[in-house]
């Protein structure tokens, strides 16, 4: 796996089909049935911040960093960040032999609108990791994965149906980060064991605050 071919995050869908004329969301009319199938989702908290991958290269011994897409452009000092927090001897000792991207927001002052509320400085907090490039790991091992690497995890809100994290989101709440100075952006839902739907789509939504 080279810098060339890093891989873009999959865009995270909102729960909801959107109203044409005011642009919220119309709780109950699903974008995909497939959602309606499971019982109980795992939720973590949706950070309000730039989109981050550090692509572990094991043969390489190496570490690239990249935004959600390979145009985007990360920030001088979340850069840096970026350098002295992701080790690469962690890594070399975590994954051997094995192609890793882990995602996460980069978050803090001057990303995103009152992301000082969040930290006076540029942090990384990891959600996702994608092994060779085809499985992703389950919340659980992500946050093995995050304790191995000394990496903070984005916050669990933990099991909830899809109703009732609608109604969470719905009236907001305060983030769990920073002693919660700011709201959550929102919540970000995920099946126990990774799951896709019959377009090859995997099962994870998003829902925000601002759509209600």
């Amino acid at each position: 796996m080279t810098e060339e071919t890093m891989s873009d995050y999959p865009k995270i869908e909102t729960l909801y089909e959107r109203d044409e004329a005011t642009f919220k969301v119309r709780p109950g009319v699903f974008k995909n049935r497939t959602y309606t199938l499971l019982k109980t989702w795992h939720w973590t908290e949706k950070i309000d911040g730039t989109n981050i991958r550090c692509l572990w290269n094991a043969a390489e011994g190496k570490v690239t960093f990249g935004g959600r897409t390979d145009n985007a452009q990360i920030h001088a000092e979340l850069i840096k960040h970026l350098y002295e927090t992701v080790s690469i001897e962690k890594l070399k000792a975590t994954f051997p032999e094995v192609d890793v991207v882990l995602y996460g927001e980069g978050y803090g002052a001057g990303i995103q609108k009152g992301g000082g509320d969040y930290s006076l400085t540029k942090q990384f907090i990891l959600f996702d990791v994608l092994v060779y490039g085809k499985w992703w790991l389950s919340g659980d091992n992500v946050c093995d994965v995050a304790e191995k690497l000394a990496l903070p995890v984005v916050p669990s809100f933990g099991e909830m149906t899809l109703e009732e994290a609608t109604e969470f989101v719905r009236h907001g709440c305060p983030s769990k980060l920073n002693g919660g100075k700011r709201q959550s952006e929102g919540l970000v839902g995920r099946t126990a064991e990774t799951l896709f739907d019959k377009k090859g789509h995997r099962l994870i939504v998003k829902l925000k605050t601002k759509d209600f």
